[in-house]
């Protein structure tokens, strides 16, 4: 069994579509598509999303690190008065138990890794 994972970026292809369940969603039509690229105790890929805003409700064992390569996001954490933005460079962690709700401002595409604790 190896012990090295890896993914080629190049050429993605179509990717998978999405969409955030109805009832999570606040503003807009936002659709997604993913790219998952390591199926691993620590996931990855590539996600895209169009502009909107939807609720995001993170489970107690799972951590969500993303890099965003494009586009411009704002997250808003429950029980804080401002979301925070993020663009291209930044380096964002969710946490487990993260709740709140994520505003695509322009179209974004970030590489992200999903781990269980």
């Amino acid at each position: 069994m190896s012990h090295l994972k890896y993914a080629h970026t190049g050429n993605l292809g179509a990717g998978e579509p999405g969409r955030p369940d109805p009832d999570r969603v606040i503003e807009g039509s936002p659709h997604f598509t993913s790219w998952p690229l390591i199926d691993a105790p620590t996931m990855s890929g590539v996600w895209a999303a169009s502009p909107g805003h939807h609720r995001v409700i993170r489970g107690p064992d799972t951590v969500e690190t993303f890099y965003i390569l494009d586009g411009e996001i704002e997250l808003y954490e429950d029980g804080t008065a401002l979301p925070k933005r993020f663009g291209p460079g930044d380096l964002v962690v969710l946490e487990p138990g993260f709740r709140g709700s994520w505003k695509t401002i322009s179209v974004m595409r970030k590489i992200y890794f999903t781990s269980k604790i």
